[in-house]
């Protein structure tokens, strides 16, 4: 009988099985090896090198999946020399799942379900955890319009800002807004969109978002360029909503919402849109409805749940929402992020003077965030994340043009 594969063995094994190029290893006593996939032609020269620095580590990495890997190289148990995207995409070959220990792959999901992150009271602590870090914070590496979703790249060589622009037209249109509109955005940020909608709409506008900061920033940003009679800002939640709207607009929200909640969020959405009238759901969604990362999920967005199309589809359709345009800007949000993860690295120095905390919670923040952004931009190339712009009417609206040509003038 074989017997059992030591821990050096079965992450060789691993390796072996998942590695699309060759990489290096250094263990936790020195050893080194280099790993080239059976099943692929390379060059044999490493992509990068991973060190684990310590046996538990390789542990964590090998038995607990994404959640184990992600809090190991937090804490700098694990180092990773070279190309860090190349080593992400080990965890999206189909095996991955099945390295875990079967008690840790059954408990993994549940993570989060003790606590209700999507109740109102709930939405307030998971939003404020994540975006209320400090303006600072992201201003570093966002855009001018501090818009944190998905670009719309016109041109792959385009400026972060260019893109950005040209993502609130390109919603814009769809929407056919008209001066003297009123339009409602779920989720509105730090007001990006409402303000870009008022300048060169002339359209009302109203926001709710469940962070502070992003209030503050939204209401002074308006003041500053002359639209603040336009526009308004609540710090509510979207189920506290009230108003009747001729447009509807909810950009990089429903992530936010959990599956249990969707409903609650489609009835709202019928209720603020009058009769006839538009919307706008932009969302990451996840093509093969798999649950969401359980380290994104513990680290970074609790209690976010993504969709599957499907979803969106049905509940719309028993809410009396008729989908008249769908756009997947997969791409898109990859060139997106590559944007953001040159500019974060860029600023990293004055990242560090303006986050909180002692040098090591510091840098277990850094890492926490680059391999955050360097995940998402990996799954939106290799992976099963999408971004979904699906564009709604309430009940018929028979006066939509025939063609998609409004969208592109």
């Amino acid at each position: 009988m074989k017997g059992k594969l030591s821990l050096k063995g079965q992450i060789a094994d691993y390796v072996r099985q998942c590695a699309r190029e060759s990489l290096e290893i250094i263990y936790w006593d020195g050893d080194r090896e280099i790993y080239t996939p059976e099943t692929e032609s390379t060059s044999g020269k490493p992509v990068c090198t991973l060190h684990f620095k310590s046996k538990k580590a390789a542990q964590q990495a090998l038995f607990r999946g994404s959640l184990g890997f992600g809090e190991a190289y937090m804490d700098g148990e694990i180092e990773v020399e070279g190309d860090l995207q190349q080593l992400i995409r080990l965890s999206l070959h189909p095996t991955f799942d099945s390295c875990q220990t079967p008690i840790v792959s059954k408990l993994i999901p549940l993570t989060g379900l003790f606590y209700n992150y999507n109740s109102i009271d709930g939405a307030h602590k998971a939003i404020a955890y994540h975006y209320d870090r400090g303006n600072d914070f992201y201003r570093d590496w966002l855009d001018d319009s501090m818009s944190y979703s998905c670009a719309y790249f016109k041109n792959p060589g385009n400026s972060l800002e260019q893109a950005q622009y040209d993502k609130y037209e390109h919603i814009c249109r769809k929407l056919r807004l008209q001066p003297g509109e009123h339009l409602v955005d779920i989720g509105c940020g730090w007001g990006g969109m409402l303000i870009h909608a008022a300048q060169h709409y002339q359209i009302k506008g109203t926001g709710y978002t469940l962070s502070q900061n992003q209030l503050d920033y939204a209401r002074q940003w308006a003041q500053r360029v002359g639209v603040a009679d336009q526009l308004s800002f609540h710090l509510q939640d979207y189920r506290e909503a009230e108003g009747s709207f001729d447009k509807f607009v909810s950009i990089g929200m429903f992530e936010h919402v959990g599956k249990k909640y969707y409903p609650v969020f489609f009835n709202k959405m019928l209720e603020l849109l009058r009769p006839g009238g538009l919307g706008l759901l932009h969302t990451i969604g996840k093509n093969d409805g798999s649950p969401t990362n359980s380290w994104i999920t513990t680290y970074i967005f609790p209690g976010g749940e993504l969709p599957q199309l499907y979803e969106i589809c049905r509940i719309s359709g028993r809410h009396d929402l008729r989908i008249i345009d769908m756009e997947n800007l997969r791409y898109h949000y990859h060139l997106t992020l590559e944007n953001w993860i040159k500019r974060f690295e860029q600023q990293l120095n004055h990242i560090r003077e303006t986050i909180g905390g002692n040098e090591e919670e510091k840098e277990r923040f850094l890492r926490c965030w680059r391999l955050y952004l360097n995940g998402c931009s990996v799954n939106f190339v290799h992976g099963p994340l999408d971004l979904y712009q699906v564009t709604f009417t309430r009940g018929m609206a028979n006066d939509m043009p025939l063609t998609r040509e409004y969208i592109y003038l």
